[in-house]
């Protein structure tokens, strides 16, 4: 319910035009049946973002971006994720393709007339980036405070909030920014025990992220100062850093002097044609 509850929220016309809006467009709602409480949801096709990994610094930094907008507005409108883990991030990658791929089967097209095509750099194509899954959002619009929630609730399990046999109901807002926070520690930072394979490069981000990790929830900044400050490091960042490769840590001893000049080379292309190093969306 939840689902139909906030999609119908952020589907209302005056947020649905805000581009800060990240939360995955409603299009259709099919109501149950009589005597069922299944309803359909339509949704568009997006796809994981971390099939494509990032070429440069640059199209990470829109990413962080677009999901820092998202939350914070989110919070604007007095409601939380309360799920914000890497896999309730998509994106519209269909703008990356030549022709559509299929939506089960990647690989192919479409139709499955031939293989789909690799996709385009988004510093060419910028994409969009969505939040999904709201089955533990809350709208707390109309709601006195202080805006408690029962814990423990989502995916991470190491909220310090949630920590306990018996953790007391604590404000959602601040754990909405703390999984952020894990999320780009685990995508970006340090990686996640062998699991994920961190990204080299976005060493700027790691005080913020810290801050956001705080086990005191009262000491980490709202989605308002996160956005303020990484609006800051941004400005800091030279065109050079912005256009360096993103390698995954696992990947660098195998980094050559091929791949390095390929990819210059491809920037310089960039630049002669007007790419920013920051894909932003017109």
């Amino acid at each position: 319910m939840n689902e139909i509850i906030i999609g119908t929220r952020f589907r209302s016309s005056s947020i649905l035009a805000d581009p800060r809006n990240h939360c995955v467009p409603v299009l259709d709602i099919i109501p149950p049946k009589p005597g069922s409480n299944v309803a359909f949801i339509v949704m568009p096709l997006l796809r994981k973002i971390w099939g494509s990994p990032f070429q440069t610094i640059g199209e990470g930094v829109e990413f962080l971006r677009q999901m820092f907008e998202g939350m914070q507005f989110m919070h604007e409108n007095n409601t939380i994720h309360g799920d914000c883990k890497s896999n309730n991030i998509m994106e519209d990658g269909l703008p990356l393709y030549a022709f559509p791929p299929h939506p089960f089967e990647h690989s192919m097209r479409r139709d499955f007339t031939d293989r789909a095509p690799e996709p385009t750099s988004r510093t060419i194509q910028p994409t969009k980036y969505y939040f999904i899954d709201f089955g533990l959002s809350h709208d707390f619009t109309g709601e006195d405070g202080p805006h408690l929630l029962e814990a423990p609730w989502g995916g991470y399990k190491n909220v310090p909030e949630h920590q306990g046999s018996n953790p007391p109901p604590c404000d959602p807002f601040p754990v909405d920014v703390y999984c952020i926070g894990n999320l780009i520690n685990h995508r970006f930072l340090n990686g996640l025990d062998g699991i994920v394979v961190p990204n080299i490069g976005f060493e700027f981000m790691r005080e913020l992220v810290s801050d956001m990790l705080d086990k005191d929830p009262k000491k980490r900044p709202t989605m308002d100062e996160v956005v303020f400050r990484f609006d800051a490091i941004v400005k800091g960042l030279s065109w050079y850093k912005l256009r360096s490769p993103v390698i995954k840590a696992d990947a660098l001893e195998r980094w050559k002097l091929s791949h390095s000049f390929a990819h210059w080379a491809k920037q310089i292309y960039y630049i002669l044609r007007g790419y920013p190093a920051i894909p932003r969306l017109s």
